[in-house]
């Protein structure tokens, strides 16, 4: 046991110590504190070490949809398009020009790509940016390159409005003349063509037009027979192989000559006057969709004909528009249509006994029709179902504003687009 000397100056010591001062225990919290603060700090900087070496081997190896062959990027490229012959805008987020913005090979990827810019869609109706327009509209025809072009173009301008000094962008009939001359130069890559031009003339085509498939037309300025404009739409328009599809806005008497009509097997036409009906399924008569506005504003427009037309291919036809009331003769009486499936008709066309004129016309044409569309009917529609008890359905359009056939082409002519569609890219090819 330790000793009475020993044990005095411990018990001294003990008896002369004291609890560490306030400051003194702020520094112990402070310096634990501070070591805290250096673990974390160290390893924050572990784990940001880890994440720059993990950077530094994703970078090496490049993203994994960036080591897709370029072909397949620039299949899904126009796959984000609408499916052609769709036309998707010029600007904007819909348009092929965005696929550019992503990346330098993206970039190039859609540049390199002429499908992205086959379809063509511009309008000038807002009369802005006609310099900027043009450039754009040219700078798509060559980015297209050898591809087949869809091309939709609304030129509604005023060209009789007064220039402001003779440029492009203050003279209408030069600005239009700019966008058609652009396309013409490219008509032997046309394959779908909507132009719509209300006041200026269809653009002349000193070309062939091989793959031509679809046209649509809109003008009420005439093409003169005889003048160098019409001759050569009229020589190149019959010497459209491919050409099937034909849409005339603004109808004029003198455009029977224009088509090939032998070879269309569907056809659209506004402002036609009774009479011609006749005369155009009378030539044309490879047609099994046809849809025409029928419109007279006086009875002395039109021309009472005797003629009647057996037509043997046509399924599809809708009949719209305006008479004369009084009528000496009956507008369907010149229509004889045995194959005729799907009907629509404005009642104001069959003029006094809508019901008794639908009789003797399917009466007179023997055809199986398995559905009846009725515009603007004063009829009630349940009599015509009761009088007409084999067609069906009958539908009221009154109630049921949207016809379910008013499509231009049917199941026989789209697997015809798609045969040529064959023949094309063989043809193409050669």
């Amino acid at each position: 046991m330790p000793s009475d000397s020993e044990i005095g100056p411990t018990c001294h010591r003990l008896a002369s110590f004291k609890p560490p001062s306030t400051y003194t225990r702020a520094m112990a919290t402070t310096r634990a504190s501070a070591e805290s603060m250096d673990r974390q700090t160290q390893c924050k900087r572990n784990s940001l070490e880890r994440d720059l070496v993990l950077q530094g081997r994703l970078d090496a190896s490049p993203h994994p949809v960036l080591t897709l062959p370029n072909e397949i990027v620039s299949e899904v490229f126009v796959h984000f398009l609408p499916i052609y012959p769709e036309t998707p805008p010029m600007i904007g987020r819909s348009s092929p020009n965005v696929l550019g913005h992503i990346c330098k090979k993206w970039r190039e990827i859609a540049l390199g790509t002429p499908a992205l810019w086959r379809g063509i869609t511009l309008s000038l109706s807002n009369g802005k940016r006609f310099d900027q327009k043009i450039r754009l509209l040219r700078l798509w025809l060559q980015r297209s390159g050898s591809c087949l072009l869809s091309i939709h173009m609304d030129l509604d301008l005023e060209v009789d409005m007064p220039s402001r000094g003779g440029d492009a962008d203050t003279n209408p009939a030069a600005t239009i003349d700019l966008f058609t001359h652009a396309i013409a130069a490219h008509c032997a890559r046309w394959e779908y063509l909507q132009l719509y031009s209300p006041t200026h003339p269809f653009p002349s085509v000193t070309g062939p037009l091989p793959f031509l498939r679809a046209l649509t037309m809109g003008s009420v300025k005439p093409l003169v027979n005889g003048t160098p404009n019409a001759d050569s739409l009229t020589q190149a328009l019959h010497a459209a192989p491919l050409l099937r599809d034909v849409a005339v806005v603004f109808w004029r008497e003198h455009c029977i000559s224009l088509y090939p009509w032998s070879q269309l097997t569907a056809f659209t036409a506004h402002s036609v006057l009774p009479h011609l009906c006749a005369d155009i399924l009378a030539c044309a008569y490879n047609l099994t969709y046809c849809s025409m506005f029928v419109y007279a504003r006086s009875a002395d427009e039109v021309i009472q004909t005797s003629q009647n037309v057996t037509h043997r291919n046509l399924s599809s036809l809708i009949l719209r528009g305006y008479l004369p009331r009084h009528m000496s003769w009956q507008f369907l009486d010149i229509f004889t249509l045995p194959p005729l499936c799907k009907f629509e008709i404005e009642e104001t066309l069959l003029q006094g006994d809508p019901i008794g004129r639908l009789k003797l016309f399917l009466s007179r044409s023997r055809c199986s029709l398995q559905g009846l569309y009725l515009n603007r009917t004063t009829v009630d529609v349940e009599s015509y179902r009761v009088a007409l008890p084999t067609v069906g359905p009958i539908i009221n359009g009154e109630t049921d504003p949207v016809n379910p056939w008013a499509v231009p082409r049917d199941e026989e002519n789209e697997s015809r687009r798609i045969a040529d569609g064959d023949n094309t890219q063989m043809q193409m090819q050669a």
